[in-house]
């Protein structure tokens, strides 16, 4: 009797560090987030946006937002798999030069103008993709703002 109760706690104990060890592993993301890696380019009528940013939003409204950073016309992402409305905000960087009249110094700043229409920033952008693995490209050429094709 004494080896069944010996054996019954054992198995407990296993199953409690097992159960332990598994909400540790998912915790710590071991498991993924399902989300894929993916990456393009982004231009206004083939010119390279210097900077901006673009967002990937489910169309379903079941997976999270996801972003990136726009950089010389490049964007890296990490985004949930699945049909995305794609928002995109262009800019331009404009080179100001600012006198200082304490210090009597010039010194150079930039001042960032959009570059792409506010249609492909709204909830309801026109752009679309659709997301399936890792790896993918996908790339998007705005027309230049308020001169597109009607």
């Amino acid at each position: 009797m004494w080896q069944r109760d010996e054996l019954k706690t054992k198995r407990s104990e296993l199953l409690f560090i097992g159960f332990i060890a598994f909400a540790i592993l998912v915790v710590s993301g071991c498991f993924g987030d399902g989300n894929v890696n993916i990456s393009g380019k982004v231009t206004v009528d083939g010119t390279t946006i210097e900077t901006g940013s673009i967002a990937f939003a489910p169309v379903d409204g079941k997976t999270s937002v996801e972003g990136a950073e726009i950089v010389n016309g490049e964007y890296k992402a990490k985004v949930p798999p699945g049909d995305k409305i794609v928002r995109i905000r262009g800019m331009k960087l404009l080179p100001n030069e600012v006198y200082d009249v304490v210090s009597k110094t010039t010194h150079v700043s930039s001042t960032a103008i959009r570059i792409t229409d506010a249609k492909y920033e709204a909830e309801k952008s026109p752009l679309q993709a659709t997301i399936t693995k890792n790896g993918e490209k996908h790339d998007f050429d705005l027309p230049t703002m308020n001169q597109e094709k009607k």
